[in-house]
């Protein structure tokens, strides 16, 4: 009787469940994100807010990471002020020259960052999940202060699980939404 139930076992999860596991569909999770910016033209000395909604509009998916990346800083100093979020894991100040995943690639393919960004995540994400992180900034030079913005779902199983999903590429090789403040004298 004990060498029937044990190869009913072995059959069970030899052939039975390894079929029935494949035949499930594969989850879509699918990132989305709003940002408003307080102002699009400020003066040197001036601030302007950033307040980002990001969503999983899909379905459920394991990690949720929302990056802010600014192109004409080398580090997160006194410039830019993280002032609220709702994420659930902490946020990562990610300076010039560190090494970060690229293509997609969940941590396979790295590259050195080429300025400072913040990347934030939510674990698990939940379909209908939404965090938001605001943030203040201060530039210090004159002219066109640029924010890159993307959102990334894990598993990355297609095109759907990044957003945006075309335009300009980072320097990970990943799209971004590109918002900009005029900082005047």
């Amino acid at each position: 009787m004990i060498l029937g139930l044990l190869g009913l076992y072995f059959s069970l999860s030899l052939v039975v469940f390894p079929s029935i596991y494949l035949s499930k569909e594969e989850l879509k999770p699918q990132p989305f994100f709003d940002v408003q910016i307080s102002s699009n033209s400020i003066k040197i000395g001036q601030s302007f807010d950033i307040h980002i909604f990001s969503q999983n509009i899909g379905d459920y998916g394991d990690i949720h990471i929302l990056s802010v990346g600014f192109p004409s800083l080398e580090k997160i100093d006194e410039q830019i002020k993280i002032q609220n979020y709702d994420f659930n894991h902490q946020y990562k100040i990610i300076n010039k020259d560190t090494m970060l995943g690229a293509e997609y690639s969940a941590g396979i393919k790295k590259t050195a960052s080429e300025y400072a960004l913040i990347e934030i995540m939510n674990r698990p994400s939940p379909a209908k999940g939404h965090y938001t992180l605001d943030l203040s900034v201060t530039p210090k030079n004159l002219g066109i202060f640029e924010i890159y913005v993307k959102t990334i779902e894990i598993p990355h199983t297609s095109d759907l699980a990044h957003f945006p999903r075309q335009g300009l590429q980072d320097p990970q090789n990943e799209y971004v939404a590109v918002y900009s403040v005029m900082v005047n004298p």
